[in-house]
């Protein structure tokens, strides 16, 4: 298959002209039409978490919790990590606040202090992704295009909402990145010949 006949396969759904989910995972683009940019941005959200999950696909609990021998995060770090960081923006751009009081572990996660699923094997760490990615299509249910257009500020500097998710992403293509790294080179054990991809 050519690297284009994705992008000119058929749509996912019916045929009655509205803009519709394409059933590639690497489909972004407006699905329904009632809030295209939103649609946008949920589509490349979907996208970027199969890469993640790709990238992690059967590591077991001693890869998960494995340190780097020159000292850093471990994979379960930086899933919940990503978690973490996806319900901050969930909180800020949703009701304006921060973690709340029983966010704990939550806060410690995004802060890389402590994995509250240490130990665990990978199926708690998707079902926790999972969990908080409905609570964000949930919100992104109850808002419009508008809502991402909202001015905000970003450590000190003029923003919007749009750019708060735009944020998330990059974080995680970035964590995405750094889990590849320790599964290929870095981590006791490695095998440079893993695929990232493989999984998609």
């Amino acid at each position: 298959m050519k690297d284009d006949e994705v992008a000119t396969g058929p749509r996912a759904g019916g045929g009655n002209g509205e803009p519709m989910a394409w059933s590639s995972p690497v489909y972004v683009g407006p699905t329904v039409g009632r809030a295209p940019h939103l649609e946008v941005l949920t589509c490349a959200l979907t996208s970027s978490r199969h890469f993640l999950l790709s990238a992690v696909r059967d590591a077991d609990a001693a890869t998960l919790a494995a340190k780097p021998p020159h000292g850093g995060n471990t994979i379960g770090q930086l899933l919940v990590h990503v978690a973490a960081a996806e319900r901050l923006f969930q909180n800020l751009t949703g009701r304006g606040t921060h973690f709340g009081d029983d966010e704990a572990d939550f806060a410690r996660a995004f802060r890389f202090e402590a994995d509250p699923l240490a130990g665990r094997e990978l199926d708690a760490y998707l079902a926790h992704l999972a969990e908080v990615r409905a609570a964000t299509i949930s919100l992104f249910g109850a808002r419009d295009d508008a809502w991402l257009a909202e001015p905000r500020t970003f450590v000190g500097r003029p923003s919007t909402t749009h750019y708060y998710w735009m944020h998330l992403l990059m974080d995680e293509a970035r964590h995405t990145g750094q889990i590849i790294l320790l599964r290929k080179y870095l981590l006791p054990g490695a095998d440079g010949a893993f695929d990232p991809y493989g999984g998609l």
